[in-house]
């Protein structure tokens, strides 16, 4: 079930980036949801139900890697915990931001204002942050236990990852969607790996 979970919350992560693409600018972002609120909504649905499936996701992590890298692998997990459980805050602000949307509560000015209030950048700056470093930590515990246990690929594609996602904001849009399923794609073999014998 553990296994599933994580390969539903992968899936439900790419999607719910495809589905809440606003573009560029706030003028971008007030458009798309006024224009496509039920798509809006619907990508919302989806980042909460990412959090929830990877969250219940991470003891299939934690079950793969049983020789070297173990500890490496708790230490990702319990990091990429804090990473999942604020995707599920992130669906909040996004329907929150949808209902002042639709209400006329809020337009593109503001939505530039707020973007850059303190509060919001660090709460941000800390989830985004913890889905990296859990990343590379899982990356390292991958790449430790060998390749007996999981394919060099999967690590070396959560460190593309990273790579990719630091340098997406200067990138044109579509670099921030391949940057998910970079993100995707290895959870979704770790999901498929462990419910394979060993």
């Amino acid at each position: 079930m553990s296994a599933a979970a994580l390969v539903t919350g992968a899936m439900a992560l790419l999607l719910a980036s495809v589905l809440t693409q606003g573009g560029d600018t706030a003028a971008d972002t007030l458009m798309t949801v006024q224009e496509e609120s039920g798509r809006w909504l619907g990508g919302s649905l989806m980042y909460l139900l990412a959090s929830v499936g990877l969250i219940l996701g991470l003891p299939s992590i934690i079950v793969l890697v049983r020789g070297p890298g173990r500890r490496t692998t708790m230490a990702a997990c319990s990091v990429l915990a804090v990473g999942y459980v604020g995707t599920a805050g992130f669906a909040a602000l996004l329907v929150f931001l949808r209902a002042l949307v639709l209400t006329d509560g809020v337009d593109a000015a503001a939505i530039q204002d707020v973007s850059g209030e303190a509060g919001l950048v660090t709460f941000l700056a800390i989830w985004i942050s913890a889905f990296y470093v859990g990343e590379l930590l899982l990356a390292l515990a991958l790449f430790r236990a060998g390749p007996e246990v999981i394919g060099r690929w999967v690590p070396a594609m959560l460190l593309a990852h990273v790579a990719v996602s630091a340098g997406s904001s200067l990138a044109p849009d579509w670099v921030g969607q391949v940057s998910v399923v970079l993100a995707a794609l290895p959870l979704c073999a770790i999901g498929i790996r462990v419910t394979q014998p060993t």
